[in-house]
């Protein structure tokens, strides 16, 4: 049997993967089965379950492919407070692109969490990791960039910014207007980091 090359092995994890979202976007997370996501990717499921052993997985998945995204959108942003308006714009605008075919799937994943103990643990794995890694961002903007002074708390900055994009997320999915909630974005942003209206 000829071994499979690495670069194979990840375009295959990448379609798979794919599938899944698209599946879990337009069906729900509960209505999609594994046999959905092979007929959409073209596979056998027995190639499916050589990359992903569960519904679960491709979730867990999701979750630090979105932890992955978020740490290389913030490189090189939030170094200078005169750019603090454009980097935030530029931070949203990255982000939106970048998760555009994922939003529906957490939502879907949030929604099965109220049932499903896989998930709701994996959801609140990611909450934590999120916690620690914007925590970790908002130190170095205050070391680099000189923002927020030393008295601030950073970890309960850093999950009111998460719980902002998140609601914002659930905004862009019910197809509300996307500069609107950009401009939200960046105007409540600039006043917490400033500390102004």
């Amino acid at each position: 049997m000829p071994k499979v090359s690495e670069e194979h092995r990840a375009k295959m994890k990448g379609l798979i993967y794919q599938a899944a979202l698209k599946n879990f976007s337009k069906n729900g997370y509960a209505n999609t089965k594994m046999d959905d996501i092979a007929k959409t990717a073209e596979v056998s499921k027995g190639t499916l379950y050589l990359y992903f052993q569960s519904k679960e997985d491709l979730f867990y998945h999701m979750c630090k492919q979105n932890q992955q995204t978020l740490m290389e959108i913030r490189e090189g942003l939030f170094k200078n407070k005169s750019n603090l308006a454009s980097d935030l714009g530029k931070f949203y605008d990255d982000m939106v692109a970048k998760e555009k075919n994922t939003e529906r799937a957490w939502l879907e994943g949030v929604t099965e969490s109220l049932h499903n103990k896989k998930i709701k643990q994996m959801i609140i794995q990611q909450r934590k990791n999120l916690d620690e890694i914007v925590t970790e961002f908002l130190r170095q903007m205050r070391t680099d960039g000189g923002f927020f002074r030393d008295d601030v708390d950073l970890r309960a900055i850093a999950r009111g910014m998460i719980a902002l994009y998140n609601g914002l997320t659930v905004m862009r999915v019910t197809n509300k207007n996307d500069e609107t909630i950009k401009s939200a974005w960046v105007k409540t942003m600039h006043a917490i980091i400033t500390g102004s209206g």
